[in-house]
């Protein structure tokens, strides 16, 4: 998920904004089995494409998420109910070797039989390769199978669907919310809280850099952070104006939205954002100061908490020194940022693949099975299905698992109390959004280029 100031481009034109981290080491490494980094050979074994056959067999597995140690449990707790199955995983980190690895294995028709997805513009990419996996869902659970899901999952299931395309690409696994995340045993020792006001999350941001730390550390090398942020500052004018742009109800070029990138803007001006921060990555530039207590605030989200059930942590992390807040109203005229959120990834079955039946066990054990339950477990992240809870007898006894836990419940009730769409729908768009905040940050753009820029592209879709 790490770019430099130019947009790295998939497929020729495409690059994907990731809201969370979940790359393992550098490239990829195989999980169960002994798929190679870039094949993505199906089993021969099972039916034919369609579903018409009995499920067993070898499934291959690309993915970016969960993180490896959770998805290896997640595999296992799928293979232990269904002996006859063996899933071949490999895992990648997200940018570039994910994205570089789907595209070159769709160019060769070579995709595995499941990938990880985004909802919007990444799962549009590849929906000519992907199967409808709306009628297994109805079979599985119901005709009203989506009422399930937050108002926003629901809404991203098939965003970006060419008119008239009723199919469902993808199967949410995990859902989302986005804030601003803090070290309160570092606040503390400064006297600071939370800011609740933006004049305190500048007084905060100047105390934390007079004492030798970095204040909200953001990786602006990466377009994800862009597009998250810049989707907490429009939050704070009206809630569905980022989505009533890239809808084309509204132009990129409109007053509020010029008003939400100046106030974007307005955070690195003030000293709110650290220096140099074009330059950074937030994994692993951010993360590793933020573990260390270097920094006092970052960019991050609910999947945060799975830092915890990691094997080996910081003291930190054992005694679960953070907690989050929302980013405060950077103007008089404008309103505290909203939640922001909605499917972090999600898996779909490929037109490769040999016995969708198989591979659709897996998805429904993963989603909302014996799968989903080990992600809980290790709280990677919200399951984007709702009725599933951590267990925390299962999880690692420390000083700061109640903190952990606590702070993860209250990110899953805030999503529960619905979230503004942090998913662009248009490859084009995301590209533009990222390159037009990045611009104006590092001086090549002003607010009114800034905005041109994502206009048009947006023309350009007509």
């Amino acid at each position: 998920m790490f770019k430099k100031m130019v947009s790295v481009m998939l497929a020729g034109a495409m690059v994907i904004s990731l809201a969370a981290c979940g790359g393992g080491g550098s490239g990829a490494d195989s999980g169960s089995g002994s798929q190679s980094e870039t094949s993505g050979e199906s089993s021969d074994e099972g039916s034919d494409e369609g579903g018409s056959g009995e499920a067993g067999g070898t499934i291959s597995l690309w993915t970016w998420s969960p993180v490896t140690r959770t998805a290896e449990k997640m595999i296992a707790a799928f293979e232990n109910e269904n002996s006859d199955i063996k899933i071949d995983y490999t895992n990648y980190n997200y940018n570039p070797e994910y994205l570089e690895a789907i595209s070159a294995a769709s160019s060769a028709d070579n995709l595995p039989d499941i990938m990880g997805l985004q909802p919007g513009s990444l799962t549009q990419t590849y929906s000519d390769y992907l199967i409808d996996l709306g009628e297994y869902a109805k079979k599985e659970w119901g005709d009203d199978w989506t009422s399930v899901y937050d108002n926003v999952t629901q809404s991203q299931l098939q965003l970006g669907n060419k008119e008239g395309d009723e199919s469902y690409y993808i199967l949410p696994i995990e859902t989302q919310v986005i804030y601003i995340e803090y070290n309160k045993t570092l606040f503390d020792s400064l006297g600071l809280k939370a800011p609740t006001t933006y004049a305190e999350l500048v007084d905060c941001s100047k105390k934390l850099r007079d004492g030798g730390y970095a204040p909200l550390f953001f990786g602006g090398a990466d377009g994800w952070q862009h597009v998250n942020l810049l989707i907490m500052c429009t939050s704070q004018i009206d809630k569905d104006l980022f989505d009533a742009c890239q809808n084309g109800e509204k132009e990129w070029t409109c007053d509020e939205m010029k008003k939400a990138m100046s106030n974007y803007k307005k955070l690195f001006d003030d000293g709110v954002i650290q220096d140099g921060a074009l330059s950074s990555t937030s994994y692993s530039d951010g993360t590793t100061l933020f573990l260390a207590g270097q920094a006092g605030m970052m960019a991050l989200g609910s999947w945060w908490a799975q830092e915890y059930t990691a094997e080996d942590v910081s003291d930190a992390v054992a005694n679960w020194d953070y907690d989050y807040f929302y980013l405060p109203a950077i103007s008089d005229d404008v309103e505290d940022s909203k939640p922001i959120g909605g499917v972090d990834f999600g898996y779909g079955i490929t037109k490769n693949c040999k016995n969708p039946e198989a591979a659709w066990k897996a998805l429904a054990s993963f989603a909302a099975g014996a799968g989903g339950q080990e992600i809980a477990n290790d709280m990677n992240n919200h399951l984007s299905y709702p009725d599933m809870e951590p267990d925390t007898s299962a999880m690692i006894e420390r000083d700061g698992l109640q903190n952990a836990v606590d702070e993860f419940n209250r990110s899953g009730k805030d999503i529960a109390g619905g979230l503004v769409n942090q998913r662009i729908a248009e490859s084009t768009i995301e590209t533009a959004v990222q390159e037009a905040m990045q611009g104006l940050v590092g001086g090549e753009y002003d607010v009114d280029k800034a905005a041109a820029h994502i206009q048009e592209a947006q023309d350009a879709l007509k």
